[in-house]
């Protein structure tokens, strides 16, 4: 059994030495690997599970199979056509006439009327069918880019997710953390009381942080599970692979450095700037295709036809009949309705040239946006680390001040929530310029497996976690006789 003993220490190591050790060694176990054994390429495994499984995804992929149909369909309007028609009647009935010698006389009729035709179309010259053709492949190759850009959408939608999980994970050990450390100091604020060195408002205080830190804890532990859902119900996993950022790493470098290489990239490859150049591709072919209903038709057409007793004068008489030619069609007048098209479909273009250029704007601004976060981000990541390690110097200097009685319980809970909230912060910050930098590959228009594998491979270290060693470890320390 462990005896505590309270005592001033002349020499040798102040309380609040002690103190400020522990909560660096509670504070890197926060920040530590709490399992081992997950595989490397988690984030890849992940988003594999999340591009079988998510629903948008599936759904837009459903929906270029429908709009990639459009090319066989127009392509049928300059292909032939070939048509059969079969027909057959019963007539039964009373035939009257007169005979040689005007005498009327009535033939009873009741026989059968088979048709059969076949009719083969080709055209030679249709300029609207060829311009149909020409926008379908615009269509469909819109469409594709526009599938690739649900494909940039998912990344980012899980790649948030798996951020906001990993950062769940830090937050719960941190507040971990927290809660053992207002803990220890709840316990020392009731031993210095009853040892007659404290008063009840320091043990007042004390009891405050604690409460306070559990409340974080809970808010940190549903905000975590919220995250787990989330990133869930896009892979469809309910365990998915997880790797967190080592406390080492170093971003790795960027295909670009030049924000103007970034745009100029994107501008090139953005799949949603690729989607809206095909539209307005389109758009102008429609144009041409509404200005060719003033053109001329030309069809070479054949066809077959056997017939028997196809009228009364034609009783049992059989008829075979072959054609062949040409067949032209010239638009005199139609009220004005092609004018109207070809205004309609000229002002389509002009809208979706419009929009084209706004959203080559846009880009450009989340593309120098997103660049800026990567470094302006670096720079946060290195004064968090410096705001971490004060914290630490400034809480071991409040607990000498307490046991020196110039500094109150208040002073030292307030040292160590803000050492909480640095490391908080500084998790936060590495996490964001993860996210930016996944964000300025995805606008840039870069492959969706090049992207995941350079997010890989800043991802090497298992989540966080506050493993129950580390609170035996920080309750041991503090029952150790001072």
């Amino acid at each position: 059994m462990i005896r505590t003993v309270h005592r001033r220490r002349e020499g040798g190591r102040p309380p609040g030495r002690a103190f400020a050790a522990l909560l660096l060694v509670v504070v890197s176990l926060a920040a530590a690997p709490a399992a081992r054994g997950q595989p490397a390429g988690a984030f890849s495994a992940a988003f594999d599970a999340a591009l079988a499984n998510d629903a948008e995804y599936r759904a837009s992929r459903f929906e270029l199979q429908g709009r990639e149909q459009a090319v066989p369909i127009a392509r049928a309007g300059l292909l032939p056509t070939v048509t059969a028609t079969y027909s057959e009647s019963r007539v039964r009935g009373e035939r009257e006439q007169l005979n040689a010698l005007g005498q009327e006389f009535s033939q009873r009729l009741d026989y059968r009327t088979p048709y059969g035709a076949v009719q083969f179309r080709t055209p030679l010259v249709n300029f609207e069918a060829l311009r149909r053709y020409e926008a379908s492949q615009a269509q469909v190759d819109g469409a594709r880019a526009r599938f690739r850009a649900r494909g940039q959408e998912l990344l980012d939608r899980f790649g948030t997710a798996y951020v906001q999980r990993l950062f769940g994970e830090e937050l719960v050990a941190l507040a971990q953390a927290q809660v053992a450390a207002f803990r220890l100091q709840s316990e020392a604020a009731a031993r210095r009381f009853s040892g007659g060195e404290g008063t009840r408002t320091d043990v007042a205080e004390a009891a405050a942080a604690l409460a306070l830190a559990r409340a974080q804890l809970i808010e940190a532990m549903d905000a975590r599970d919220v995250s787990q859902r989330t990133l869930a119900r896009i892979t469809g996993l309910a365990s998915p692979p997880l790797r967190g950022l080592a406390e080492d790493t170093r971003p790795l470098p960027m295909p670009y450095e030049d924000a103007d290489d970034w745009i100029e990239a994107g501008d090139a490859r953005n799949p949603n700037v690729q989607s809206r150049r095909h539209l307005l591709e389109e758009a102008r072919l429609e144009v041409q295709r509404n200005q060719a209903g003033h053109l001329p038709r030309l069809d070479l057409v054949a066809n077959a036809i056997d017939s028997q007793s196809e009228s009364v004068s034609t009783l049992n008489q059989q008829v075979r009949q072959y054609g062949v030619g040409i067949q032209l069609n010239i638009p005199i007048f139609s009220g004005g309705s092609i004018e109207a098209r070809v205004d309609q479909a000229v002002a389509e273009a002009s809208r979706v040239e419009a929009q084209l250029e706004a959203d080559r704007l846009a880009l450009a601004v989340d593309i120098r946006r997103q660049r800026q976060f990567t470094q302006t981000g670096l720079a946060k990541i290195e004064a968090y680390k410096d705001a971490i390690a004060a914290s630490l110097v400034a809480l071991e200097g409040n607990q000498r001040g307490l046991a020196a009685g110039v500094r109150t319980t208040v002073d030292v809970n307030e040292a160590t929530r803000r050492l909480f909230l640095s490391r908080r912060d500084f998790a936060q910050a590495r996490y964001e310029v993860l996210l930016a930098r996944l964000r300025l590959q995805t606008l840039a228009g870069l492959p969706l497996a090049d992207i995941v594998q350079d997010i890989d491979r800043h991802l090497t270290a298992p989540p966080a976690g506050m493993p129950v060693a580390a609170q035996d470890a920080a309750t041991r320390t503090e029952a150790q006789p001072r």
